[in-house]
């Protein structure tokens, strides 16, 4: 089958989170035998100093000036919400099936034949767990209901926002490419997270985290926590026992390497976290909330201790104080990524809804 994937990610091994979940099932597509590019709109290339796939072009957007009245505009965005990318000169090779990888980029796609469309993410959901509902949500939010409802076919990261939206969205498994190099969890009680800390999702897990943490260094002697990410400074936690602000890492391996486990007690936000996903497919273990593990394919006691806001820190410290099992759920955790999130898993999930609604050709 031909496939022309529209993005404003670049596919990258060690890119960008969403790059890198591009990249999986894109590769794992072309090892079936499809035949897939990947053209990126997006205004700055992620990772310059990294060489993109020869199968991927970069062709950035930029929007033209308005014409006429503002007026006008805000008309055009309430028919048509966040529709400006239809105006970017791209047409997918003849006969092949366009796939928006994200809703924002379904417009460059829309007046195609053969559509698709990624959900990662409901903007509903995410926006409700925040408690923040402004008018530009409600135009991602349309934006996102009239291209799911719109395209042939739309895919989402998890059963949960495939019911939100409703419809035909198809739920997929996110990819991810297993490393080569497998980390055994620290012996000692170390836990860590590691996150963009201007995302206002990562910033309500830490203030939880945070919470809980004294009576985790109570519990568990020598306990200790890393911090690790971009916007995030020593004075923005102030003095806490045992824990150290690493500040950004060049790779996630320089914090992932040194920890026991993630700690992370998400918010109810909506898709598949890639930080839980990458610490599994290293071997690290989780201790995290439902919505952490949300889209990933883990089995019961399989490479996450799963709990609830209010129980994280009494599930923390009994894992903090378990080797055994931190060992253990490391190495379902990383067998379980490889057997239903590996590239060739996740592009072969793809291209069979694919040929379904298109047929094989």
């Amino acid at each position: 089958m031909k496939v022309a994937v529209v993005t404003d990610q670049l596919p990258l091994v060690e890119g960008t989170a969403a790059g890198r979940t591009l990249w999986a099932w894109c590769t794992g597509a072309r090892e079936l035998g499809h035949e897939l590019e990947v053209w990126s709109w997006g205004p700055e290339r992620y990772g310059q100093e990294k060489e993109i796939p020869d199968w991927c072009h970069w062709q950035p957007f930029d929007p033209p000036p308005l014409e006429g009245p503002v007026w006008r505009e805000h008309v055009r965005a309430l028919a048509r919400p966040r529709w400006a990318l239809a105006q970017w000169p791209w047409q997918p090779p003849e006969g092949a099936v366009a796939i928006a990888e994200e809703a924002r980029s379904y417009p460059a796609v829309a007046s195609t034949p053969r559509t698709a469309v990624t959900l990662h993410f409901s903007f509903l959901l995410d926006r409700l767990a925040l408690r923040r509902l402004t008018l530009s949500t409600v135009q991602d939010v349309r934006a996102e209901r009239r291209a799911a409802h719109d395209a042939s076919v739309a895919f989402a990261y998890s059963q949960r926002v495939a019911r939100v939206v409703g419809g035909k969205v198809r739920a997929v498994p996110i990819g991810y490419a297993l490393p080569d190099e497998v980390l055994v969890p620290n012996e000692q009680p170390v836990a860590a997270i590691m996150a963009d800390w201007s995302w206002p999702p990562n910033r309500q897990a830490l203030a939880s985290l945070l919470n809980v943490w004294p009576d985790v260094v109570a519990a568990v002697p020598g306990a200790q926590l890393l911090l690790a990410g971009r916007a995030l400074r020593p004075d923005d936690v102030g003095l806490v026992p045992g824990l150290r602000v690493l500040g950004e890492v060049r790779h996630s391996l320089d914090m992932l390497s040194q920890t026991s486990l993630i700690a992370f007690p998400c918010p109810a936000t909506s898709g598949p976290k890639v930080k839980v996903l990458e610490a599994l497919a290293y071997g690290i273990p989780v201790v995290t909330t439902p919505s952490g593990v949300e889209g990933l394919h883990l089995g019961p006691g399989e490479g996450a201790l799963v709990t609830t806001r209010q129980d994280f820190g009494e599930a923390l410290i009994k894992a903090l104080l378990s080797p055994d099992t931190r060992a253990a759920l490391g190495t379902s955790g990383r067998a379980a990524v490889a057997k239903h999130h590996s590239p060739l898993s996740a592009g072969r999930a793809r291209m069979e809804v694919l040929a379904q609604a298109f047929g094989t050709t």
